[in-house]
């Protein structure tokens, strides 16, 4: 007989599961298929874990719902006990909750998450003679559990984005008036619902198998029970958070395709996102429309970001592949090169002085040196993005805001800035046209994207300077503070959104 500790604590365990049964009463295990049948449902459900604890009332119902899934007799609640302390032996009972609304709770235990591992020599001591049971470990509601009939190929299939996604935990929202301890059991059961509901969308999209998100929002939102519907109509943090999570979610998404914005992704990867990102919205009219309009709009409002900001991506990344390819060419980025040194810099800076006021000598060493620099050393497009970075950040920490109010002075500097970007640009497209360059095709690709970079990275500094006044914001809601995705993400411009107003 061995001793093994579980992943997730500090709990010892003594033998195997087959070898405890043999040890229980028989007048209290009548049926050892049934028995090992609840017993590996115990395992493929539930994990160890200290400072967790899980309803036991609503623990047994999600056991019932399971064998009445699967037309299974359920054993009693007694029985059922006696089965669950082989698998926990350390498993503690406690009574929680206020005077007079406490309840009964398993203390030490916690539902599976999708990314659990898991102890494979478990599962081998409970192969023989049972059937494959697993069931989608939700989280738990005294009147429904509601399981995706999909959820088992999520494990199929190979990852075409990130296989290394680090998608956080969802925290429990605290209301900001007071409910009762019922309503708070309530809020924990959804918050695990829809981060089960989150990590499986994840997956599906991670391996290319959009057409089973259509079927996993359709099993969670036909099939909610009423209580979390109750919760959505009635608790605005609730919706609030889902705002959050859906950003956490998107924000991952993106992450995973597009790392960077000079990634190289496959077309098989371009067709599929475009499909999803095309698709999302009917799937929420379809399936959220009968919901309470302020969460039907708070869904569409982040899906309809989200669908913006990866197009956004999608375009950046296609042109700046169309550009890296030039910029590696040893033929065509020596002619490039050379013409380069053709243009008139210096009647270029006089001409453009007496409109953008610029500091002449900086902008002479970014067309003499910088880019003959570039074109000379042949360097791919990242190193155009980190100069192009760089030329942002100079510009724009001059004129950070130091409280909120100081934000629009600061929008107002970065729109100058693009102006006075695309005017250095046009004026030196206009040359090379004049000059009839045969590398005229070649900048014209290239400016495409050091535009749009441009652009983009501007926007990215301003969503920083939003989500900087955002964590000062949530320091009153420290328990939230670390659900806030990074700059530039949904939840950032949401916040842009609402005080550009």
């Amino acid at each position: 007989m061995t001793s093994n500790t579980e992943d997730k604590g500090d709990y010892p365990r003594q033998g195997t599961i087959m070898d405890n049964i043999d040890l229980l009463d028989p007048s209290i295990i009548t049926d050892r298929e049934a028995s090992l049948h609840v017993t590996r449902w115990v395992r493929d459900n539930y994990v160890q874990e200290r400072d967790h604890n899980v309803p036991r009332m609503n623990m047994f119902e999600h056991y019932k719902t399971h064998c009445i899934a699967h037309h299974l007799t359920p054993v009693n609640s007694a029985t059922f006990g006696k089965l669950l302390r082989i698998v926990f032996p350390e498993l503690k009972t406690r009574r929680l909750g206020v005077r007079g609304q406490s309840k009964y709770h398993y203390c030490g235990i916690r539902v599976r998450a999708l990314n659990d591992k898991r102890d494979t020599s478990i599962e081998a001591s409970t192969s023989d003679n049972i059937e494959d049971t697993r069931s989608t470990p939700y989280p738990l509601t005294t009147h429904h559990s509601y399981i995706s009939a999909s959820s088992s190929s999520t494990s199929r299939g190979d990852n075409i984005i990130g296989e290394n996604i680090s998608f956080p935990s969802f925290i429990t929202p605290k209301v900001s008036y007071g409910y009762n301890y019922e309503t708070d059991n309530i809020i924990t059961s959804f918050t695990g619902h829809y981060e089960r509901h989150c990590r499986e969308i994840l997956n599906f999209v991670s391996k290319g198998q959009i057409d089973q998100v259509h079927q996993c929002m359709g099993n969670f939102y036909e099939n909610m029970p009423e209580q979390f519907k109750q919760l959505l109509r009635t608790v605005p943090d609730v919706t609030e958070a889902v705002w959050r999570w859906d950003s956490t979610l998107y924000d991952n998404i993106i992450t995973g395709c597009l790392p960077t914005i000079a990634t190289q992704i496959s077309p098989d990867m371009v067709r599929m996102m475009k499909k999803y990102t095309r698709e999302l919205k009917g799937y929420i009219d379809r399936y959220v429309g009968s919901y309470p309009p302020h969460f039907y709009q708070t869904k569409s409002d982040v899906a309809r970001i989200f669908t913006a900001k990866f197009r956004r991506h999608i375009y950046l990344n296609s042109a700046a592949q169309a550009a890296n390819a030039l910029l590696v060419d040893d033929q065509q980025s020596t002619t490039m090169r050379n013409e380069w040194n053709k243009l008139d810099i210096d009647g270029l800076t006089d001409q453009s002085l007496w409109v953008c006021e610029c500091e002449t000598e900086d902008i002479r060493g970014l067309l003499k040196y910088d880019v003959n620099n570039l074109l000379l050393q042949q360097n791919g497009i990242e190193h155009w993005m980190c100069w192009l970075s760089r030329i942002v950040n100079k510009y724009l920490e001059k004129h950070n805001p130091a409280t909120p109010n100081d934000t629009n002075h600061y929008i107002s500097e970065a729109k100058q800035f693009i102006l006075k970007w695309s005017f250095y640009t046009s004026l030196i497209m206009r040359q090379a046209t004049l000059q009839n360059m045969e590398s005229l095709t070649h900048f014209h690709t290239l400016s495409i994207f050091l535009d749009d970079y441009i652009l983009y990275r501007v926007e990215e500094s301003i969503a920083k300077i939003n989500y900087a006044f955002i964590q000062q914001q949530s320091q009153s809601q420290p328990q939230e503070s670390h659900i806030f995705t990074p700059p530039s993400s949904s939840s950032g411009s949401k916040y842009h959104e609402e005080n550009s107003k």
